[in-house]
């Protein structure tokens, strides 16, 4: 699961860099080398809501902001739960554990749930089913431009070469994209 989620969101990641050069206004980003141990992928939507995935090794930890679906009334309650394995994941700075919709970890495979549903924001769920055509029709309507499937399948196979890149951005600056392309972890 964690295989198939962490090449997911990778693949996500290099489609926002490749379409949109400004990582500020990309909604998908991954990090490959949050630390040492550890790797982050994350949505942002430009209006506060935001998602965040943290692998280390066979743990994963997901939490999720959508301010339109709501806070967790037993935010405190629920980190407490939380194994102390994924003391990294609950104390992270970056990921705002002050607030959540939802907050998920791993546990035997299977995904154990606190919060509330998310039904404003592409969640975890949603992204793990996305096959190239849904990022296509997604990505036309957030970016207000056509997306080539053929070169986002080729993407999505792993397939990744300065022609697929043009091919879906014409404007792209290789220099700038090929900078990025070890945080996320493609070669």
């Amino acid at each position: 699961m964690i295989e198939e989620l962490r090449k997911k969101l990778k693949t996500l990641a290099l489609l926002d860099a490749v379409i949109e050069q400004e990582w500020q206004y990309r909604y998908f980003s991954y990090n490959s080398h949050w630390s040492d141990s550890e790797e982050m992928g994350s949505l942002r939507d430009g209006c506060g809501g935001e998602w965040f995935l943290w692998i280390s090794g066979d743990l994963a930890g997901y939490k999720c902001l959508s301010p339109e679906d709501g806070l967790m009334p037993d935010l405190k309650e629920a980190i407490e739960r939380v194994p102390s394995a994924y003391e990294n994941f609950i104390t992270e700075p970056a990921f705002s554990m002050n607030q959540a919709t939802c907050i998920w970890f791993l546990k035997n495979s299977k995904w154990v749930k606190y919060g509330r549903s998310v039904k404003s924001l592409i969640d975890l769920e949603a992204i793990s089913t996305w096959m190239p055509n849904d990022y296509c029709v997604w990505a036309a309507e957030h970016y207000e431009r056509e997306i080539d499937l053929g070169a986002t399948v080729k993407i999505f196979k792993g397939e990744f070469s300065e022609e697929i890149a043009q091919i879906l951005n014409p404007k792209i600056v290789m220099s700038e994209l090929l900078a990025e392309l070890s945080e996320i972890g493609v070669s």
